[in-house]
């Protein structure tokens, strides 16, 4: 498939949860002419308390360069969990650019803000020791998230994403997502801008917020999913565990990750955007994400 643009986020290259293999399959079918990273591309965090490191990350690292080289833009945006690539933004790694946001213009000629999202996160800003202890807690959940669909698959069952479950059935939670995608798009408002692309909180979402675009493109450690544009400037939201996509024509309806099939099973369906719509989760699950 080739699309004008595709956006990933959240790959954490690191970590033991990291579905690259998932990530190489779905970058080798589907080509773009522009190609963001939105952060998390490595996880810092679990490198520095301990080093882990597969050949698979190499060959997409390998990948995304031999991307750059043909047809295809590559911009990587760093997040919260690879900041330290702050210190490079600005410079090019061969044909790739490092920057800490970035300003696509879709096809209609609206211009959409991307950005990690975590400068917003108040515990990302202010309390790092909390953040981080969120976070080996949610690497807790995703390590539960392997054995639960280890025992599916022997049963038979398809993929089913037990760290989603948790998360969008705690109150404080769907708090916590509803207050991110309203921060998200006061930046986006503030930026003079159509709508704003992120990621961060692990949640695949598009939607018009006050009148905004609200676009997140999930993760590659849990939901596996992608934002893309087509060449007509509609925008979708492709699930690789569902081999599905959800798009943008006349506003998209409920939509939950968490949920679907193996990667062999039918082939992919979708759900679009050209603008979007939903509400409204608290500060104190921020370091899950």
């Amino acid at each position: 498939m080739n699309y004008r643009a595709i956006w990933i986020s959240d790959v954490h290259l690191g970590s033991r949860h990291s579905q690259v293999e998932k990530l190489l399959a779905f970058l080798r079918d589907h080509d773009s002419q522009h190609l963001y990273v939105v952060g998390d591309f490595f996880d810092g965090w679990e490198l520095k308390r301990k080093w882990f490191w597969l050949e698979q990350y190499n060959i997409l690292i390998q990948k995304l360069l031999r991307k750059s080289r043909k047809q295809t833009k590559v911009t990587l945006v760093f997040g919260n969990h690879d900041e330290f690539l702050a210190q490079f933004v600005g410079m090019n790694f061969g044909p790739v650019r490092l920057v800490e946001r970035a300003v696509h213009v879709g096809a209609d000629g609206r211009r959409y803000l991307v950005v990690h999202g975590h400068q917003f996160d108040g515990l990302t800003r202010f309390n790092r020791l909390l953040e981080r202890v969120g976070s080996r807690l949610y690497d807790w959940i995703l390590n539960l998230n392997l054995w639960t669909n280890h025992i599916r698959r022997r049963l038979g069952f398809g993929y089913w994403s037990f760290a989603s479950y948790l998360k969008m059935r705690t109150k404080h939670a769907v708090q916590y997502v509803t207050e991110y995608e309203e921060a998200m798009v006061g930046m986006a408002r503030q930026a003079r801008v159509d709508g704003i692309i992120c990621g961060h909180i692990h949640h695949a979402e598009m939607r018009d917020v006050q009148g905004l675009a609200y676009m997140n493109c999930g993760d590659w450690v849990e939901s596996c999913t992608a934002l893309v544009e087509e060449m007509d400037g509609t925008f979708k939201l492709i699930n690789y565990h569902e081999n599905a996509v959800r798009g943008s024509g006349g506003g998209p309806g409920p939509y939950d990750p968490g949920f679907g099939v193996e990667p062999d099973a039918p082939a992919p369906r979708t759900r679009s955007r050209r603008g979007a719509r939903r509400e409204e989760s608290t500060p104190e699950l921020a370091g899950l994400f």
